[in-house]
């Protein structure tokens, strides 16, 4: 067995371990968000659709949380150092590929690679912060691991659009190599070796039916809209992803040595934060695939502009994490908890009142409230979820909870993707139903009256049909502006559920 080194002895050299587990994380959730704005270039680059180009996404993020719960195997059997230099690596060089694969089959293949790397990296990068700071320091740790993790959503739309439009989206990719590189360096010469045990065995039915039920239950996430939700397809998948996720269950009871120890979720603190964090999700990712939409789609905004949109909000999460974080080391944690889901429920609700007169300003506004909320939120949680748990389920408990946000953002796109487009529908068909109305009153009119109104709207005439023509479509987006605000008000009701986990939170943990 190896003995950790412990670098939370060394003010300095602490720092420097948060450092370099800080460039994998950014990297990591700047990857998951950058390339959105990037796909209409990569399918006019490959000459391909939206239904082939989807999966440079989606196997990305299904790669990603596939692999994350089995960072806690790996990091029993090689270490922390060794499985954080490893999963980086893999990272970095699947980033190049990325950077210059020739065809869009080619880019796929390799972001399932880049995914490998970066489920393994996540969780493993907190683990590494969290074990860096002393007991009484490890709220600040994990204030400061979120910047890595909640600015990568703000950062990625601003720099990849910038990249995008002033040299190439290849960009996007290759400039993970020079930082990956940096940051292999460092962590080569900083990061302790930490503890090693050598496993029994390798769980392999384990990881076989949690990958079957993980990856066709995202998988069906992510698909439900496209294909629709009752298909015979998505229902199918559905189906595979309670069978294995059942069988899983079982194996994993009955093993010696399961491969994801379940025994984590016997403590009601981490069980607690767990549900608090697929709430999170749910508002970070839902709200994050709305926000940009609306202003790109409806106000106008270029990919850049929006980015740059985003930037307060990013200052503001910059900010607070490390207060949050000193505050939940200092008082009750879920009193910065609660303050972050009221800012968080205050500021989706704040954006219910999208409208196309909504001014830079006043949007700004909306995003800052939004920022000082999942400020507030991120640290006390991870905090409390991982001090609960025993020192050698820490790694375990990482990655399952890392696990829980992919899940929680998974559902917050689908679930918020199919409501916009059953409000969109609702609305257009009350819409339509006042027309109809207004319609039925004019042929209540007299004859002669409706022949002189006929004859005084000039309905023959060309500006007047196109005049008609733009009102359908002024009545077709206020239905799409009123649906996009009924989609930030369910996220913000769908938030307020937080309330209840961060209330049962208890204040001591183990």
């Amino acid at each position: 067995m190896t003995q950790p080194s412990r670098s939370s002895d060394n003010p300095a050299h602490r720092w420097l371990v948060t450092m370099a587990a800080m460039c994998g994380s950014f990297m990591v959730v700047l990857d998951a968000t950058v390339v959105n704005v990037a796909l209409p270039k990569i399918m006019l680059s490959y000459g391909v659709g939206v239904n082939k180009i989807q999966w440079v996404i989606t196997s990305y993020l299904l790669t990603m949380a596939i692999m994350m719960p089995s960072v806690g195997w790996l990091s029993r059997r090689m270490g922390h150092k060794l499985v954080f230099i490893i999963s980086f690596s893999s990272f970095t060089l699947a980033s190049a590929f990325c950077g210059l694969a020739w065809s869009a089959n080619a880019l796929v293949a390799f972001r399932v690679l880049q995914g490998i790397g970066a489920g393994l990296l996540m969780p493993i990068a907190m683990v590494v912060i969290f074990e860096a700071f002393p007991s009484e320091e490890k709220g600040m740790a994990m204030g400061i691991y979120g910047m890595g993790a909640t600015l990568g959503p703000a950062v990625g739309p601003t720099l990849g659009g910038y990249l995008i439009e002033k040299f190439s989206w290849h960009l996007i990719f290759l400039i993970n190599v020079p930082v990956g590189l940096l940051g292999i360096i460092l962590a080569t010469l900083v990061l302790p070796k930490g503890v090693t045990r050598k496993e029994k065995h390798f769980d392999v039915m384990g990881f076989l039916t949690m990958t079957v039920a993980l990856g066709s239950f995202l998988m069906g996430l992510s698909q439900g809209q496209q294909e629709g939700w009752t298909s015979g397809y998505i229902l199918s998948i559905f189906a595979v992803a309670v069978l294995s996720f059942a069988i899983f269950l079982v194996v994993e009871f009955r093993s010696p040595n399961p491969f994801i120890d379940l025994q984590v979720y016997k403590s009601f603190l981490y069980s607690m934060t767990t549900m608090l964090f697929i709430i999170q999700g749910i508002g970070l990712f839902g709200a994050t695939f709305l926000i940009p939409l609306f202003f790109e789609t409806m106000l106008g905004y270029s990919a850049l502009k929006t980015g740059i949109l985003l930037v307060p909000m990013a200052v503001a999460v910059t900010l607070v994490l490390p207060i949050a974080g000193r505050l939940a080391d200092r008082m009750d944690a879920r009193i910065p908890v609660i303050i972050g889901v009221v800012f968080s429920v205050l500021s989706l609700y704040w954006l219910s009142f999208l409208n196309l007169h909504t001014s830079s300003a006043e949007a700004v506004g909306m995003l800052v409230m939004r920022g000082l909320g999942l400020g507030f939120i991120f640290p006390p949680i991870m905090n409390l979820a991982l001090k609960s748990l025993p020192e050698d389920k820490v790694a375990t408990g990482s990655s399952l909870i890392n696990v829980s946000r992919q899940v929680g953002g998974a559902l917050g796109v689908a679930l918020l993707g199919a409501m916009l487009d059953r409000r969109q529908l609702h609305h257009e068909t009350v819409l339509a139903q006042t027309q109809t109305v207004a319609a039925n009153s004019a042929a209540c009119l007299p004859q002669q009256m409706q022949t002189w109104l006929s004859q005084m709207s000039g309905i023959d005439d060309p500006a007047h049909l196109n005049a008609l023509t733009t009102v359908q479509e002024f009545l077709k987006q206020k239905a799409l502006v009123a649906s996009f605000d009924d989609c930030f008000m369910i996220s913000a009701s769908i938030f307020a559920l937080a309330f209840i986990p961060a209330i049962l939170m208890r204040k001591r943990h183990a």
